[in-house]
């Protein structure tokens, strides 16, 4: 278990000097809400400065003011442009709360709404090769977010309590949000991390695919794993029976993840396949839509 903190503007100016040794990794704001430079977090530039002088793993969060599937957008190109030339060894994170009321005072959004502005931020940033996820608590994680529909990304939980209750996974868990640290001033959120994002991916070689038929239902998504290094190359036939979607990088660095719909049967089709190709090897997965 690794030990760690998240701090923003609101923490003031931190003496990283005093702090190293007393944590393993820190989680630093890059800014707040859509892609404006004035919404760019105050000490961001500064705090990786100083984790990357002292050889801190760091990662970062934006914290969401997204309403919108637009407005997700922006918030992606907003974590995006603050990366750029950057190499985060901890996850980018999205937080979805809404701490100041603002969502609420503007008659809230959707559950779904909720979950698509998550999908499509971790979407984007792990298309840009980052390893992305979302930061939420018990509340939303339970009854705001459908949390399998973000299953290919890392959580981040938050439950200030002596133990977790929340029954789902997550890899991080933000215990107090009062702790106290050499070389910062004020209160400072503590984490526990149980997975090490420092360690090397796996390496991959060749070309697998986590299952060669699935069974599906009209409307039912399955993501299918590619194990591969490269971006495959997809073929589909049987456009009236399934959508699929582009390959996208595995937060969790199996490989590559492509998207299965099923669409609503026409009377005689009802089955389909795509071939999956890299490595100079080709694989073959089936689909069954009823």
């Amino acid at each position: 278990m690794l030990k760690g903190i998240d701090v923003s503007n609101a923490n003031g100016r931190i003496d990283w000097d005093k702090l190293k040794g007393n944590i393993d990794f820190a989680i630093l704001r890059c800014g707040i809400g859509s892609d404006i430079p004035s919404q760019d977090d105050k000490q961001w530039a500064r705090n990786i400065s100083e984790c990357n002088r002292l050889g801190i793993p760091w990662g970062t969060y934006l914290y969401s003011y997204a309403m919108s599937i637009t407005d997700a957008e922006s918030e992606a190109a907003h974590a995006l442009r603050l990366l750029k030339g950057l190499k985060p060894t901890y996850p980018v994170y999205i937080d979805m709360e809404d701490a100041d009321g603002y969502k609420a005072k503007r008659g809230g959004i959707s559950k779904q709404m909720a979950t698509d502005i998550c999908r499509i931020f971790c979407e984007r940033l792990t298309a840009a090769g980052f390893t992305a996820g979302v930061y939420a608590n018990k509340d939303w994680a339970v009854n705001r977010l459908d949390m399998a529909q973000l299953s290919n990304w890392t959580f981040w939980l938050a439950q200030y309590n002596s133990k977790v209750t929340y029954a789902g996974k997550y890899d991080m868990w933000q215990y107090s949000s009062t702790g106290t640290l050499p070389g910062i001033s004020k209160k400072v959120d503590l984490n526990y991390c149980y997975k090490d994002f420092t360690a090397p991916a796996p390496t991959i070689t060749g070309l697998t695919l986590d299952t060669s038929s699935k069974d599906m239902a009209a409307g039912d998504k399955y993501t299918l794993l590619a194990k591969c290094k490269d971006k495959p190359a997809v073929a589909t036939t049987g456009r009236d029976v399934i959508a699929v979607s582009e390959p996208y990088k595995d937060s969790k660095g199996r490989g590559w993840l492509i998207d299965v719909q099923g669409l609503p049967p026409e009377p005689v089709a009802r089955h389909a396949h795509i071939k999956v190709t890299a490595n100079r090897v080709t694989q073959q997965c089936n689909f069954n839509v009823v």
